[in-house]
């Protein structure tokens, strides 16, 4: 299988020119669009935000992506996303989204339809020998779609380092069923959504960039790229190494590498145009400036560590902060990944199978990944902290926030 990955430089501020370089140095999209086709362009459009900022793809990324489309002729073009439905965070309405980003001006100037796929008709879908979600209800768009290609941004994420292709097709699962991939584990469900919805192209606005906590404009990152290929994982790992982001810690990336009977490495990928050595830049991840934020917390990571522990840490530490137990957290330890040699702490929480070497030196949460309630619990019993306490405090508190944004999701 031919793996091109394709990058254009964005010249003169001629970022059409850009996508269109890219798509035709990948070679990718030749055939694939015919007469007959229903084609689905999906963006990241996870909440209202302007193009041009780092945090949505770019407008003027999606326009160009579409006129390409059209040109090809096909049945039937649609730019259709849904906003995401918020998991421990707010829920936000797509056809504010439309507007605020400039997608709605873009579909009237191309004569498409927009679609929220939020509010769309859906089917619910079996995906068989699934690692945890073995059904979902997907938007019937994407479903009925011949081509989806996805459109998504350069940006890092705080529960699985990267946000690109595969994760950007979560905007397909309708509504509120997107926080089914948070309670199962994210990265899993990532990776078995696409078994079923996996874009059959993808253009990667890397115009500008995201890192950290999405602060804008602190977390903006200029890059000045367009990437496009066919190959959805090839893409995603190239743009982790352009983050500076080793792809195989991000669990969803290495778990489809695994499906594929595939490396998280580059070498086997044919790349082409802008060398990526020239453009690489450093972009943290959202975990390491949550970490920052816990400087009474040690987090001993080895070079296992991947985003499917560090995920549900993520929230563990939340939620104890939330419960009002920061006091008790002050000095534990936390171990993940495979971590050389841990010293002996008074407070110590040794989280997953990579870790499991040193088990003894506190409690162990065993899983790859652990599930959340596990970290929870394990944290609590490291700090002496009422677990039962700190579930409850989550339970609320995502009940309330689930409620208040509902209405949001069905607009």
């Amino acid at each position: 299988m031919e793996r091109t990955v394709a990058f254009a430089e964005v010249e003169n501020d001629d970022v059409e020119g850009a996508v269109r370089h890219a798509v035709s140095l990948s070679g990718e999209l030749d055939g694939l669009i015919s007469a007959t086709s229903r084609v689905l362009v999906k963006p990241n459009l996870w909440s209202p935000k302007r193009s041009g900022t780092g945090s949505i793809t770019d407008a003027r990324v999606t326009e160009a992506v579409t006129k390409i489309v059209l040109e090809r002729g096909p049945r039937s073009v649609v730019i259709g996303d849904g906003c995401g439905a918020g998991y421990d965070g707010h829920a936000w309405s797509t056809d504010e989204a439309f507007v605020t980003s400039g997608l709605r001006g873009v579909a009237e100037r191309l004569g498409v339809e927009l679609r929220n796929l939020n509010a769309d008709a859906f089917e619910e879908v079996g995906i068989p020998d699934a690692l945890v979600m073995d059904r979902v209800k997907i938007a019937r768009t994407a479903l009925e779609s011949d081509v989806i290609i996805s459109v998504p941004v350069l940006k890092s994420h705080i529960r699985t380092h990267v946000t690109l292709s595969l994760k950007n097709m979560k905007g397909v699962i309708a509504g509120a069923e997107k926080r089914k991939t948070h309670r199962l584990g994210l990265d899993q469900a990532i990776v078995d959504l696409n078994r079923v919805v996996c874009p059959h192209f993808v253009v990667l606005d890397a115009t500008v960039g995201m890192q950290g906590l999405w602060s804008y404009p602190d977390d903006c990152i200029d890059v000045g790229l367009v990437g496009a290929g066919g190959h959805a994982l090839s893409v995603d790992l190239a743009g982790a190494w352009l983050m500076g982001i080793d792809p195989n810690r991000v669990m969803h990336l290495r778990f489809r590498a695994e499906e594929e009977g595939l490396t998280t490495g580059l070498k086997d990928i044919h790349l082409v145009g802008e060398p990526l050595e020239t453009h690489r830049a450093t972009f943290k991840t959202g975990f390491e400036v949550f970490s920052e934020r816990y400087p009474e917390v040690t987090i001993l990571q080895g070079e296992s560590a991947c985003t499917g522990c560090t995920s549900e840490l993520v929230t563990a530490l939340k939620y104890l902060d939330k419960a009002g137990y920061s006091p008790e957290v002050s000095g534990l330890h936390i171990v993940l990944g495979n971590v050389p040699e841990v010293a002996a702490a008074p407070k110590c929480a040794v989280i997953g199978r990579c870790a499991a070497a040193h088990a003894a030196h506190g409690v162990f949460a065993k899983g790859c990944p652990p599930h959340e309630d596990a970290v929870i619990r394990t944290l609590c019993e490291a700090c002496r902290a009422d677990a039962a306490t700190v579930l409850g405090v989550r339970d609320r508190t995502r009940r309330d926030l689930w409620e208040s944004t509902r209405k949001s999701l069905e607009r």
